[in-house]
């Protein structure tokens, strides 16, 4: 691998090799190759964190306000270290002074920290207990309640995600249970739950969540976001994927597919055309997956599968996969899991 610059420049470095390589390397045979070993379940990354509301008004358009800001700006971008810097600066500490820092700025401190190991559990975890406080201290202001209960779903949202990209979905379940006890008509919830079953091989389990997401997706009606309607499609093509009926989930993601082109739809159509023999198909949805990703939204299984593929199809496998290592090193988190750009 070539040195670390900045992530710009490994960005632009990185795909253009990437894309090079790609549309290189296409010309070995693959229509008999024994394609079972690509079966596992791409798994992605389930949610992004949920919004967790900005500082206080008479701060927002202050020195804090704008710190805060520019961080979370950063931390969306991948781009953690900066934005701890900004956040835990003696030039921050001095702004805030002896006041309580905006819940926005320590959400952020909590997402820093989680990308850091195991202590970011801890930092979210105070975050949630925070959030529960706060709602049994402020009982009698309605508006108030309302706005902790928000945060501390997204606080507990955010956990939930994090143990699932851990592998650990037993304990993904226990928030998302909590989260569908807390929010009974959200549909989300029971959607997460229901791959968190997948993840645990548990099939009848996942079927119920997901049977439940879709009776209060249609329960809303009109009210229904798009995204909630995606999510009943998708929802079910994992369903089928993992049970083993392979021509359905092709035909789920295909008609996903004309209406949302986001990265997990591509990953899971991609597995979907794997199980159906159709390997090429199946290298270009997780090319462009890995292409149009943003930082923090690759998978490890999506990488491997590529790199199984191009074992299969590429002139060059090798060429192909140190190309793609490069352009996933520039998208990755500090909690990416990087063992799976060596098979």
């Amino acid at each position: 691998m070539d040195g670390w610059t900045t992530r710009d420049a490994r960005a632009r470095a990185g795909e253009e090799t990437f894309r090079d390589a790609a549309a290189r390397s296409r010309d070995r045979g693959g229509d008999d190759d024994d394609a079972s070993g690509l079966g596992r379940m791409a798994t992605r990354r389930a949610w992004v964190m949920d919004s967790f509301g900005g500082g206080d008004d008479d701060d927002d358009d202050g020195a804090i306000g704008r710190a805060t800001r520019r961080a979370g700006a950063m931390l969306a971008s991948g781009r953690t270290s900066d934005a701890r810097e900004i956040l835990f600066s003696s030039a921050f500490e001095d702004a805030c002074g002896r006041e309580a820092l905006p819940f926005a700025a320590l959400a952020l401190r909590a997402e820093c920290a989680a990308e850091g190991g195991v202590a970011g559990e801890d930092a979210l975890g105070a975050l949630y207990a925070l959030c529960i406080d706060m709602v049994r201290e402020r009982a009698n202001d309605e508006v108030v309640v309302e706005e902790w209960r928000r945060r501390s779903r997204a606080v507990a949202l955010a956990m939930a995600s994090r143990m699932m990209r851990k592998g650990d979905a037993r304990a993904a379940l226990a928030w998302l249970d909590a989260l569908a006890r807390s929010a009974p008509r959200e549909p989300s919830y029971r959607s997460a739950a229901g791959r968190a079953h997948l993840m645990m091989g548990d099939l009848e389990g996942a079927r119920l969540c997901f049977e439940s997401a879709e009776t209060l997706t249609l329960a809303l009606g009109s009210a229904a976001s798009e995204a909630q309607k995606l999510d009943v499609s998708r929802d079910r093509g994992e369903y089928l994927l993992a049970g083993a009926r392979f021509r359905e989930a092709k035909d789920t993601f295909d008609a996903l597919l004309a209406k949302s082109q986001d990265a997990t739809t591509m990953v899971n159509a991609a597995v979907a055309a794997v199980y159906n023999g159709d390997l090429d198909t199946s290298r270009a949805l997780l090319e462009r997956s890995l292409l149009e990703a943003k930082p923090g939204d690759v998978t490890p299984s999506a990488v491997k599968n590529l790199n199984s593929i191009y074992e299969l199809t590429a002139r060059v496998p090798s060429e192909a996969k140190h190309a793609m290592g490069v352009w996933v090193k520039s998208l990755a988190t500090n909690d990416f899991d990087a063992s799976c750009l060596a098979h």
